[in-house]
C-alpha cells in the first residue's frame, strides 16, 4: 500500500514536472518571440531599409509563438502603408505581404477593427462589391462607431451606391468624422455628374 502511494506520488510529479518543463519551454519562446518583434518594431530602420526585412523579422518571431494578433496587425499595416515604391509604382510583393499578415491575424482575432479594415481595403483592389460586404458585416457588429459608418459612406460612394451612402452618412452625423465623410460623398457624386453620357470616338487610325 505504501509503495502504491510512493508509486502514484512519483507519477504525479513526473507528469507535474513535464507540464512545468513544456510550460518553461513555451514561455522562453513566446519571450523570444517578443525581443524579435519588439526589435523589429522599435528598432531605427537603416537608410532605404525597405519593409520587407521586419516582415523576415516578424516572420522569425511568428515561428516562435503564432499567437501575436498585435504583431500581424503591425507587419500587415506597415507592408500596406508602404506599399507604393519612390516612383510611385505599387509593390506586388508588400500587398501580398499585407494580406497574408492580415489574414494572420484574423485567424487569431476576427474583432480588431484594423484588421477588417485592412482586409476591406484590400478586398477593394480587386471587387468593391466584396469590399462593402466585408466592412458591412463589421458594422452591423460594432454599430454605433460613426468612423465606421464614414468608412461605408466612403465605400458606397466609390462604389456609386449615392443612396446607400447618404443613409450611412446620417449615422456619422454629430461625429468628428461627418465633414470627411461628407466630402467623400460629395467629391464621388462630383465625378459622377462631370462623367460623360457618352464615352468619346476614338480617331480611326
Amino acid at each position: 500500500m505504501v509503495d502504491g502511494g510512493r508509486t502514484t506520488l512519483l507519477c504525479c510529479g513526473t507528469i507535474l514536472l513535464i507540464i512545468a518543463a513544456i510550460g518553461v519551454f513555451g514561455s522562453a519562446r513566446a519571450s523570444l518571440s517578443y525581443v524579435i518583434y519588439h526589435g523589429a518594431k522599435f528598432t531605427p530602420p537603416r537608410r532605404h531599409e525597405r519593409p520587407e526585412a521586419a516582415a523576415r523579422r516578424c516572420e522569425a518571431a511568428h515561428r516562435l509563438y503564432p499567437h501575436n494578433y498585435y504583431m500581424c496587425i503591425w507587419i500587415a499595416e506597415k507592408c500596406w502603408y508602404a506599399r507604393y515604391d519612390i516612383d510611385g509604382s505599387e509593390s506586388a510583393d508588400r500587398v501580398a505581404l499585407a494580406a497574408k499578415w492580415c489574414d494572420r491575424g484574423l485567424a487569431l482575432n476576427t474583432r480588431k477593427s484594423q484588421l477588417r479594415l485592412l482586409k476591406t481595403r484590400l478586398l477593394a483592389k480587386h471587387s468593391l462589391r466584396d469590399a462593402i460586404a466585408e466592412w458591412k458585416a463589421y458594422v452591423d457588429w460594432h454599430f454605433w462607431e460613426p468612423h465606421n459608418h464614414a468608412v461605408l459612406v466612403g465605400l458606397y460612394a466609390e462604389a456609386g451606391d449615392f443612396a446607400e451612402a447618404a443613409r450611412s452618412l446620417e449615422w456619422v452625423k454629430g461625429s468628428k468624422h461627418y465633414a470627411e465623410a461628407h466630402r467623400k460623398l460629395q467629391e464621388a457624386w462630383r465625378k459622377e455628374i462631370l462623367r460623360p453620357a457618352i464615352p468619346p470616338v476614338r480617331p480611326q487610325p
